[in-house]
């Protein structure tokens, strides 16, 4: 990742909007049966302004009705989101975009609760040119992420609302200077306020006798300087060596417990509560960090390229994905949570075969981090107010190899991918209640050791042609129960080490056919018909799998998505 990148470990996902045209109003939009979307684009001042806006949604309700299923009469699944940028040319050095986004999702599958979620993202981006040299970049930008569950029972007593929300704000000022052919920097300042409510749950009428619960508000603000130089040393060789220094201070307001150091972390073993005022700093972390990439071509066909990458992330995300809907949180470091580290390697050998009709590489990876979260076996990482005694921090490290196979032109193209990686985490300490699985390193949650993915696509004619879609995963780790003991008159349930098993692997085959329209120059629109199968093989592929004790037995269940063929027909044109 990039100097000017931060506070994450895995990975960037650098996504840049489309500007709209200057030219002329254009479109494109796609109708079917499950979704439609629809993007439009014009000038507001011609060669000097434009506004784009796209939109898309799903109304697939009416599905979950029509299936010969009574269980799911009262469900619900769909989504929209619709975006919007502005651009504007000030003059030959100045000019600005403005974007934003909003999306929403809603779903019920045959249960009490009605879970949503949304996004939203604003940003101004203000660029200016200096001259040929030196240009800078200034960006504002908020965004937000929430989600709620709304639990409606009949009778009413158990009924509550719950809501959880994650809100950024950001502002970084970056420059970008040529030195010469040779030599490229660029450097900036970067600072982000996080504010998290970790939750609320309060009753959702007169009727409900649930107690109201608010744990407090977490603040935060990370900040950071970083500095990179892509170095030209000729036509072969190229390098780009990074730094990032970033400052993290968790602020009040808010109260933080002191934990004895001679006993695990729980309720009992808290020796004070420590109360911060509004922005007063409970804790400060820092790091430097250190990126280094370098590529060789031996060929202009054939090249090697390697890298050096240690991160730090202030932020961590607490996920029990053994329940039946995904309600991921997150907790920001304070003095009891540290913030996680990683340094991570790689090499990678690449060849274009055949004039660039072909592209086969390989890559390796090995990488380390420390103070990663887990959860202890029955935790509540929802609505806790002191989360920190319900997880564990430890060490971890991952390691693997990536093949790819790309087909770039040709009727037939397409690629195929294979990656072998394992990922496995270690939680020991002097407490036995503070060890998982006796400290041994065991294969973390998201631990997929083998991963295929193909991609064909073939054009027949100019009107016609398919494409083809496959997919396998292995089934990530689980923890099963494996048996049940009375203990004083009471029941319990025992369970296996921590993802000692697998939910099922996964694979599914997509397949799609396009029919274009004519392709005669003038008229209105350019169309083509897409008639696909998702899933068409059927394949109940599980989500999470979970246990529920019911009269004594402990009953397995597992939750799919589209366990069946879903066939759609769509049209789609651009004007």
């Amino acid at each position: 990742a990039p100097a000017e990148y931060g506070g994450r470990l895995s990975s960037v996902i650098d996504i840049s909007t489309k500007t709209g045209s200057n030219e002329g109003f254009k479109g494109e939009a796609s109708i079917g049966p499950v979704t439609s979307n629809i993007t439009l684009e014009t000038p507001v001042e011609k060669d000097k302004s434009s506004i784009i806006v796209g939109a898309r949604g799903t109304y697939s309700n009416w599905i979950l009705k029509s299936l010969d299923d009574t269980s799911l009469d009262n469900s619900q699944a769909s989504f929209f989101d619709v975006i919007s940028k502005y651009t504007h040319k000030l003059n030959d050095k100045n000019s600005i975009e403005a974007t934003g986004y909003y999306s929403y999702d809603v779903y019920k599958i045959t249960s009490d609760s009605l879970n949503s979620y949304s996004n939203s993202l604003v940003s101004l981006k203000w660029k200016h040119n200096f001259n040929e040299k030196t240009n800078s970049t200034l960006l504002l930008s908020n965004s937000q992420y929430q989600f709620n569950i709304d639990y409606d029972k009949e009778g009413g007593a158990s009924n509550f609302n719950l809501n959880y929300s994650l809100n950024e704000t950001h502002l970084k000022l970056k420059f970008d200077y040529k030195l010469d052919e040779k030599h490229k920097f660029d450097y900036g300042i970067s600072t982000k306020l996080y504010n998290v409510n970790p939750g609320s749950k309060t009753p959702k009428d007169n009727a409900s006798l649930v107690n109201s619960v608010q744990v407090q508000k977490e603040r935060a603000l990370e900040s950071a300087l970083f500095f990179s130089d892509d170095y030209k040393m000729n036509d072969k060789f190229l390098i780009n060596l990074g730094l990032r220094y970033s400052l993290y201070a968790s602020l009040g307001k808010g109260t933080r417990n002191i934990y004895d150091p001679s006993l695990p972390i729980s309720p009992l073993s808290i020796t004070e509560v420590k109360t911060y005022d509004n922005n007063e700093v409970i804790q400060t972390y820092s790091g430097l960090g250190l990126k280094a990439s370098a590529r060789y071509a031996f060929t202009p066909t054939f090249s090697l390229k390697a890298s050096f990458n240690n991160s730090f992330q202030y932020i961590q995300s607490l996920s029990n994905n053994t329940t039946a809907s995904p309600t991921d949180t997150w907790r920001l470091s304070d003095n009891n949570i540290k913030p996680q580290e990683s340094t991570q390697v790689t090499l990678g050998a690449y060849q274009n075969l055949g004039e660039d009709l072909y592209e086969i590489s390989v890559e390796g990876y090995y990488k380390t981090s420390k103070n990663i979260l887990d959860y202890k076996i029955g935790a509540d990482l929802l609505i806790n107010p002191n989360i920190e005694t319900e997880v564990l921090q430890g060490v971890g490290k991952a390691y693997g190899v990536e093949f790819l196979l790309k087909k770039k032109t040709g009727k037939l193209n397409g690629w195929l991918g294979y990656t072998y990686s394992r990922t496995y985490s270690k939680f020991d300490s002097n407490f036995a209640e503070e060890k998982i699985n006796n400290g041994d390193y065991f294969p973390s949650n998201i631990d997929k050791p083998h991963d295929v993915s193909l991609v064909l696509n073939y054009k027949m004619t100019k009107r016609f042609s398919w494409s083809m879609n496959f997919a396998y995963q292995t089934g990530r780790p689980v923890t099963y129960p494996v048996g049940k003991y009375n203990y004083n008159g009471s029941q319990y349930v025992f369970y296996s080490d921590h993802n000692k098993f697998r939910i099922p692997d996964y694979y599914r085959m997509d397949i799609g056919l396009n029919i274009e329209g004519n392709h005669k120059i003038k008229k209105f629109a350019h169309s083509f018909w897409n008639i696909s199968i998702y899933n068409v093989l059927g394949r109940n592929n599980p989500y999470s799998v979970f246990f529920v004790t019911k009269d004594g037995k402990i009953n397995a269940y597992k939750s799919s998505i589209f366990s069946v063929p879903v066939p759609t027909i769509t049209y789609n044109f651009k004007f």
